[in-house]
């Protein structure tokens, strides 16, 4: 008889609270420090008569809690079953972390098990198995077992679909796909239709509609669970195949009984909200013969901001309007009342007379304006966090094309939103005024206008006047990391998303007000905490976790006349702009005039962008470093090949010689690093070769840089002097095809040949540029100075390349000084080799095929040329993708 629950199961849930930090001097104040330890509230039961003394119960659950800790740590390997009794000492933050992840492998791995027990077939627990290790984040383990089960072939179908779930994490669609589509079993497709379906709407577009609607003639999305609707649903939406959501949607809550999962049902429901004829997609209340302005909200069909500083920056937007004291508002009834209200507290120094105008305000959503129902003719800013994406799919841009933006106060969040349509859009419209220094870089990067103007939030001040006299008091820490003391808050309100759009205005005004009138100091991590509370006066201390932040350049470490420059520029700007869209003047008109009065901050922009420059090292340090030492000589016919050899891969060269010696068809000579094996090691696997030979290079030392790998890889065009070509393969490496092959490969004008990146996170240069600049820290403007220098003289972005395996162009490397370029980003900037080459070479790459660099963790391939192991799992000891 089975009771529905596995060993792994017993020993998590009877562990569950103990994963947490517990035990802390039980003998002597054990309930207190149960508290303070696990972070679980018990509840003290005094005893009767008022003594004041707590009764047993406390004790004795904790006491409880502290043995079955104990007898957890001493089942999971680890510093606290040895060291530690578990009564006592708390363990560390990692020990605990370390044991959660035990715990959670575990458990993914007894899903197969108990699968099987309950009456599964073998694809469909596996899948069971795929989606536990995938959210335990156990990709290596989902990709070891999918490689060995798709090796035999009654199992291929099973471990094809568990690289496809581990692939659709962490690689981009087509990876996954390409798995995916070559399964034919139906149970193993309904049971992992969550991936499947998603992975197939991603990857080929409207060309999935066939394969979603034979899925639903046939019964099979009925077995589906209401997560696979969900997510399908969601990835159908993204490329406005709304007939299809619908169907998916309404079927499924037609089908969903009461103990369904109420977060899903919360989703779907949600969802038809957005198609067409849903509340989202209602008429604006509009005004005949006036002009629309909108009020920018926070709604969008994957998730509704709940961070209170999205609301702040609008109320900063309101006041801009608010100061014209002849401008009348009308249209939506709650923002009309709300004006009304806020209108009373404008600071008299910031009041115009303003021209006799009305305006009819309407609800822009942010990032989900292209579903709204906007009328013609619609002004707005169009400030903050561009773009929140869409189910993780698709992004709001360009937006609605009744809408006529004045694009101020922006921040890029991602560079992949900048598609040819996105980029027409914003030259259509721009010049872009950018919150931040490296939005304006990213945009320039890609031949977008842009300039820095600041943030918004500036400008809040306009609605709080300065109190007199100024009673504020204390000290207020918002999302304060360093310590707990006083009084605290979260900008991350969930409550937000159940409030109207003018609740959550009249919220942020509330907590703009605490800053404002409350309290005089204030301590925060938040940008949209810092910026309003400096606006209304209060002292603010602003310690972020990383100051390199890409949404922090210019807004980070500026004193009060570089603050008040901002607010200025912002406020001259709009006063300029505002009152021609209030008088209904023409589009070309208010553009034009745009562009007029963002020239000098233009200019501006161009002049501090032309200032930086990257670290380049000094030609004679590299030419002394080289000096008398013996170089390669070429030779003809023989194919020359560098190995890299990182630290713990040296028992790894000879298996990758071999594989190399295996299968080439011409002769080849493979250079080691100096010290990466011994002189035995080296005359055995040499006494093995027929076609090869093995050299070894000299050291090289630059500077304090002594024979290390990121310097030899960075001079090996100076270092083979010579040569015109080398090719570069890791120890790591196994070898199927003839590697000389590649001595053939055509550069045509490029530096190098290699493979593309197929990471997810790694389809952009400019994001890898954000997130090398992110990693300055306290350098905040040293990460400016490199982003300004890494853009300049970009005209669009580039995906980048894996140069682990490469052949370099080295007469053309040589030529454009890359060596001096890549030592100089290594040992000034602390780059590694592959982020200086992606920085220096860019775009400039042929590409090399794509089954000469297979890495196990992000792809798979039925014939691959080269294999790839690199900080990669071992799989068991086989090295081998081939079937």
């Amino acid at each position: 008889m089975t009771t529905g629950r596995n060993a792994a199961d017993r020993y998590f849930s009877k562990g569950r609270e103990l994963v947490k930090p517990v035990v802390h001097g039980i003998a002597r104040r054990a309930l207190p420090v149960v508290e303070r330890a696990s972070g679980t509230k018990y509840v003290r039961e005094r005893a009767s008569g008022g003594t004041g003394k707590s009764s047993g119960k406390p004790k004795k659950i904790a006491t409880e809690t502290a043995r079955a800790y104990r007898k957890l740590a001493t089942g999971l390997r680890g510093a606290t079953a040895e060291d530690i009794d578990g009564w006592t000492v708390a363990p560390s933050t990692r020990e605990v972390d370390t044991k959660a992840r035990q715990l959670a492998r575990l458990k993914a791995h007894a899903a197969l098990s108990e699968a099987l027990t309950q009456g599964s077939s073998f694809g469909p627990a596996a899948v069971q198995v795929g989606r536990s290790l995938v959210a335990a984040g156990h990709l290596a383990d989902t990709v070891s077992i999918g490689l060995n089960l798709r090796s035999n072939p009654s199992t291929e179908e099973a471990g094809r679909v568990l690289l496809g779930m581990a692939y659709q994490r962490s690689s981009d669609s087509e990876v996954a796909w390409a798995q995916f589509e070559k399964i034919d079993d139906r149970d193993i497709i309904v049971a992992a239709a969550e991936e499947y379906y998603p992975t197939a709407i991603d990857t080929l577009g409207h060309d999935a509609i066939p394969i979603l609607e034979s899925a639903d003639e046939s019964g099979e999305t009925r077995r589906w669970s209401a997560k696979a609707v969900l997510r399908t649903a969601e990835s159908a939406f993204c490329i406005d195949a709304f007939d299809h959501v619908r169907t998916l949607v309404e079927t499924r809550l037609d089908q969903m009984d009461d103990e369904a999962d109420p977060a899903v049902r919360y989703e779907l429901n949600r969802m038809r909200d957005w198609l067409p004829g849903g509340k989202h997609l209602e008429s604006l209340p509009t005004t005949a013969g006036k002009r629309n302005f909108g009020v920018l909200s926070y709604d969008q069909p994957g998730i509704r901001s709940r961070n209170i500083g999205d609301y702040i920056q609008t109320i900063a937007s309101i006041g801009h309007l608010l100061r014209y004291e002849n401008l009348s508002f009308s249209g939506d009834q709650g923002l009309t009342e709300l004006f009304k209200k806020f209108r009373r507290s404008v600071k008299e120094e910031r009041k115009y007379d303003g021209p006799e105008a009305e305006l009819n305000l309407v609800e822009v959503y942010r990032d989900g304006n292209v579903y709204q129902d906007i009328p013609e003719d619609t002004w707005y800013i169009a400030f903050g966090w561009y773009m929140h994406d869409i189910f993780g799919k698709s992004f709001n841009i360009p937006f609605h094309p009744n809408l006529r933006p004045i694009l101020l106060s922006v921040f890029v969040r991602y560079p992949e939103m900048l598609t040819p349509e996105a980029i027409a859009y914003l030259k259509k419209y721009g010049p872009v005024g950018c919150r931040d220094w490296q939005s304006v870089a990213v945009l320039r990067a890609v031949g977008v206008p842009a300039f820095f103007s600041g943030c918004l939030t500036t400008t809040v001040d306009t609605l709080f006047p300065a109190p007199s006299p100024d009673r504020r008091s204390g000290t207020l820490r918002v999302d304060w990391t360093k310590d707990n003391k006083g009084p605290k808050k979260k900008q991350t309100v969930t409550a937000i998303r159940d409030k109207s759009f003018p609740e959550n205005l009249e919220l942020a005004r509330n907590w703009v007000a605490d800053y404002a009138y409350k309290y005089k100091h204030v301590l925060t991590s938040r940008l949209h905490a810092n910026l309003p509370a400096r606006s209304v006066g209060a002292d603010v201390d602003f310690e972020p976790k990383n100051k390199s932040d890409s949404r922090f350049g210019g807004l980070i470490g500026i004193d009060a006349a570089e603050f008040d420059a901002i607010r200025n520029g912002i406020l001259d700007k709009l006063s300029v702009l505002l009152p021609l869209i209030a008088t209904g003047a023409s589009e070309d008109e208010i553009y034009a005039k745009w562009v007029e009065i963002t020239a000098d901050a233009m200019a501006l922009a161009d002049e501090y962008l032309a200032t930086a420059e990257l670290p380049v090292a000094e030609s004679r340090s590299v030419v002394s470093a080289l000096n008398g030492i013996e170089r390669p000589v070429p030779e003809a016919q023989v194919t020359d090949i560098f190995m890299t050899v990182e630290k713990g891969e040296a028992p790894l060269v000879g298996q990758a010689l071999r594989s190399i010696e295996t299968h080439t068809g011409a002769a080849y000579r493979v250079w080691l690093p100096n010290g990466a094996l011994t002189s035995t090691e080296v005359d055995e696997i040499r006494g093995e070769l027929t076609q090869g030979s093995i050299d070894i290079l000299p050291a090289v030392g630059l500077g304090d840089e002594k024979n290390t790998s990121e310097v030899l890889s960075a001079v090996l065009p100076a270092l083979f002097a010579d040569h015109e070509r080398v090719v570069v393969v890791p120890a790591a490496a196994e070898v199927s095809a003839d590697i000389t092959e590649l001595s053939t490969v055509d550069f045509k004008d490029t530096l190098l040949a290699a493979k593309h990146d197929v990471r997810k996170n790694r389809s952009s240069g400019l994001t890898l540029m954000r997130r090398i600049a992110s990693s300055f820290g306290d350098d905040h403007t040293g990460a400016l100075d490199f982003v300004f220098a890494s853009h300049a003289g970009m005209s669009e972005d580039f995906v980048p390349f894996d140069p682990q395996i490469a052949v370099l162009n080295l007469a053309r490397l040589r030529s454009e000084d890359v060596v001096e370029r890549v030592l100089g980003l290594v040992q000034q900037n602390g780059l590694s080799y592959i982020e200086a080459m992606q920085m220096i070479v860019r775009e400039r790459y042929a590409d090399l095929g794509d089954d000469w660099n297979i890495q196990a963790q992000w792809e798979a391939s039925d014939v691959p040329k080269i294999v790839n192991w690199r900080r990669q799992a071992r799989h068991f000891g086989h090295m081998a993708l081939t079937r």
